[in-house]
């Protein structure tokens, strides 16, 4: 008879992969599971040259759902959030984000706006005290490089070119495309292709047309 159980999940309107229990014995183990989530994500600007190599974000500690409460949000990469500290020392991935720059486009925004960036990305966290779809954007969100079609990031979305944003609809550009899954000692890695609109490379070719 077939089983599954979700061990992981995501939040409405993010793409990706979850982990599943397939069988009732699994379940009974699941305190020895971890599982390393790896987002990949269009993001508004060009990244720091800092960050080439990698950067590690710390998770808010003043409660992971806090982007929910904050009704009156508008852009918030003007509002800093001092419990979110970078650093290129490795920290432990349970409470922090590794963020890693993948590609970078600079495209044309309206008449009134000068060239801009959009920049693809991959974020990584094992992070399970809230829900990654959410704290991810708001992390970047945060560091001044807003999720493309984050509700938060409306200003910088206006600035996109008509053909993008024609393109983009109602999407937000992020997805969970890599699973690391570790149980009882083995390691298993899960992957598939990510979604073309958080690919710069589909955004360079789309808007060369």
């Amino acid at each position: 008879k077939l089983f599954c159980h979700p061990v992981t999940k995501l939040d409405t309107g993010c793409a990706g992969l979850c982990a599943l229990a397939i069988s009732q014995e699994d379940i009974g183990n699941l305190d020895s599971l971890r599982v390393c989530y790896t987002f990949t994500t269009l993001v508004h600007g060009r990244l720091p040259e800092t960050w080439k190599n990698g950067i590690y974000a710390k998770t808010p500690t003043n409660g992971v759902r806090q982007w929910k409460r904050q009704k009156k949000e508008t852009n918030g990469a003007e509002d800093l959030d001092p419990s979110i500290t970078l650093s290129t020392t490795e920290l432990d991935l349970e409470n922090a984000i590794f963020i890693k720059p993948v590609d970078v486009l600079s495209i044309s925004g309206t008449e009134e706006q000068s060239d801009q960036f959009v920049s693809t990305l991959t974020a990584s966290s094992r992070h399970d005290d809230g829900r990654l779809a959410n704290v991810i954007p708001y992390v970047l969100r945060k560091l001044g490089h807003p999720v493309v079609n984050d509700r938060f990031a409306k200003r910088e979305y206006s600035c996109l070119p008509r053909k993008m944003k024609n393109i983009l609809k109602q999407k937000m550009c992020i997805g969970c495309y890599t699973l690391d899954v570790e149980f009882e000692g083995v390691t298993q890695t899960v992957a598939t292709e990510a979604h073309k609109r958080t690919q710069c490379i589909f955004w360079r070719h789309t808007l060369e047309r």
